[in-house]
């Protein structure tokens, strides 16, 4: 990597970090009941602080916070490789139909063995996200040459709309019980979080990250176009495949233990993107750092600003995203 290009990822990684580690430390101080942090690192010696408060911030906070800022960067790394492979900037992991996959998994799990079994649900979104993904592909690899990245595209809107029209028909048939556990997982849920669904999400992340970027040389030379990046001694269609099974995978581990949350792997690149270049070896650092404090931030609104009901974090990221998609399909 250059000279050049190595500060320039050294400089944007370090503010993202700070701002990750300042949006960590607010979402996990503030809440309904509210702590002095500082106060509480205090007096851990004097045992005057209640364990209730300790509690409240060890196994529901931050467990939360860390899931969200996992989740996030996943979206968003994820949202950086599809809108590089299929050289559109307005898509994310959810336009190869990723997201039904894995909420039409939950949605069955959820009916057949009740709310309460989170594992399972866990299983069985990822699960669904892997057939909607193999579906999408495998119809791709039917059509090679000049229309094979809008065959995916096409592809992933199809599956996507049959994945959401089975949902619908199990949603209509199911009981009062079961259908606000389903609509949270649907537009996005952290209230179910702990630290061993943090640590599988995040080992899968940060390996499919790893994966991406030491390919990031690759990646760039796709963005360019199949031709020239044939010409310069790229095995297209192989690296191709190993950039979308990467995605993929991050993004069916995400909705696995998150749900559906849209718009994250769309807004956040684009907004790195217009900071600091296209350059995907400086991108996907960046993307990976922001797309955690972005939604780890959105958690925290979520709990917070209409309280004291709970959003669904994926109404703060709508919130954010669709205008943001608009302004993005109207300039083009």
């Amino acid at each position: 990597m250059p000279s050049s290009t190595l500060s320039k990822t050294i400089r944007s990684s370090s503010i993202l970090f700070v701002a990750l580690l300042g949006v960590v430390v607010i979402s996990v101080g503030f809440g309904a009941r509210g702590f002095d942090l500082c106060d509480m690192l205090c007096r851990i010696g004097d045992g005057s602080q209640t364990t209730q408060a300790w509690t409240i911030l060890l196994e529901y906070r931050l467990p939360r916070t860390l899931l969200a800022a996992v989740a996030g960067a996943g979206l968003a790394c994820a949202g950086v490789i599809f809108q590089a492979v299929l050289r559109n900037p307005l898509a994310d992991p959810y336009l190869v139909g990723i997201s039904g996959g894995g909420s039409l998994g939950a949605v069955v799990c959820i009916t057949m063995f009740g709310q309460n079994r989170l594992l399972g649900v866990s299983s069985m979104a990822f699960v669904g996200s892997l057939i909607a993904v193999g579906l999408v592909y495998g119809l791709a690899l039917l059509r090679k040459g000049a229309g094979y990245i809008n065959t995916i595209i096409l592809a992933g809107v199809i599956v996507g709309a049959l994945m959401n029209a089975l949902m619908l028909l199990i949603i209509s048939l199911t009981g009062s019980d079961e259908m606000q556990r389903i609509l949270y997982w649907m537009m996005g849920d952290f209230s179910f979080a702990d630290y061993p669904k943090g640590a599988v999400a995040a080992t899968v992340t940060c390996v499919g990250w790893i994966a991406a970027f030491s390919q990031a040389n690759r990646l760039n030379l796709l963005m360019v176009g199949d031709e020239s990046a044939a010409n310069l001694g790229i095995d297209v269609s192989r690296m191709r495949t190993f950039f979308i099974v990467v995605a993929a995978l991050v993004t069916g581990t995400v909705v696995s233990v998150s749900g559906t949350i849209g718009f994250v792997g769309l807004v956040v690149p684009h907004m790195l993107r217009l900071a600091i270049g296209p350059d995907n070896r400086v991108l996907l650092p960046a993307s990976f750092l922001g797309g955690a404090a972005f939604l780890a931030g959105a958690d925290c609104l979520a709990r917070l600003v209409a309280y004291p009901t709970e959003l669904p974090v994926g109404v703060i990221t709508a919130l954010v995203g669709a205008p943001f998609f608009l302004y993005l399909l109207l300039r083009r």
